[in-house]
């Protein structure tokens, strides 16, 4: 059975959810289809690609990812397929698969122009349902990613949080992502830094002027409201606070400055006092 997971910013309330559901369904009834999540920010792109990235290695090989966080459906903006070597993703190409081409190795990406695997009337403003539904269900019974439109090389990313590796061991991002326990998600990696982060406190971070001193393994290791550093489980740098928002407490928001960098010991500050 074909697993398709499905992330969206369209919310529990209405019935945009179940209908893209059911063209997928009525299409291609074997298909297990797993929600990642509908609760994205209305039209935050850079929140989808985030969530889509943080999740969709998860599930086995061969899975189909339809996103549809979709600012500008309607418009002249294109419907694409994109192959990668395990999963393949449907999509707007409005930036919201950014990591996905960062992180895959792409085997080939096609813009969907076939108009005979759609739901006819073809609605402006829902997209989800009319265009992208029916072709990643028809994806999924088997239908080569050929016959859905012509190779696209020209397609969109956007900067979702650049990480700069400065001298001397010294690494600059910016916060990508704040969730709902009000961690604060950095666009540093662990890949990022050069050694591992410790409590020893030869390293410390910065988020938006603001120095983290503390950084632990797991959350339970902080007291109550401590403001610590960790690696998250998407493998992220985080700040966070133990049994309350990081992100209310450092009074910070996406797009704010980060740094770590390494912290001299009075001994080693000593020295290179002298020295100089």
């Amino acid at each position: 059975m074909p697993c398709i997971t499905f992330l969206s910013d369209f919310g529990r309330r209405d019935y945009y959810v179940a209908a893209v559901k059911g063209v997928i369904l009525d299409t291609c009834p074997a298909a297990t289809l797993v929600d990642i999540s509908h609760e994205v920010e209305p039209h935050n792109v850079r929140e989808a690609a985030f969530t889509l990235a943080a999740a969709y290695s998860c599930f086995p090989k061969r899975s189909l990812h339809l996103v549809v966080v979709d600012p500008g459906v309607g418009s002249s903006r294109k419907p694409i397929v994109v192959a990668a070597q395990q999963h393949t993703f449907v999509a707007p190409d409005n930036g919201v698969l950014s990591l996905i081409f960062e992180r895959e190795n792409i085997s080939e990406v096609v813009e969907i122009r076939n108009e005979s695997f759609f739901r006819k009337p073809v609605s402006p403003t829902f997209h989800g349902r009319d265009l992208f539904a029916p072709v990643i269900a028809h994806l999924a019974c088997g239908v080569p990613l050929a016959e859905f439109g012509p190779v696209s090389t020209d397609f969109v990313t956007i900067d979702l949080g650049s990480v700069r590796c400065e001298a001397p061991d010294t690494v600059r991002g910016t916060v990508i992502h704040i969730d709902r326990f009000g961690n604060v998600i950095t666009s540093i990696r662990s890949t990022h830094l050069s050694a591992p982060l410790d409590v020893t406190g030869s390293r410390q971070v910065e988020i938006d002027g603001k120095k983290i001193d503390k950084h632990y393994d797991y959350y339970a290791q902080a007291k109550p409201g401590e403001i610590f550093s960790v690696i998250g489980s998407s493998g992220h740098l985080e700040a966070a606070a133990l049994s309350c928002s990081a992100a209310e407490l450092l009074s910070v928001r996406v797009g704010a400055e980060v740094r770590v960098r390494s912290v001299l010991s009075e001994s080693q500050a000593t020295r290179s006092r002298t020295s100089s």
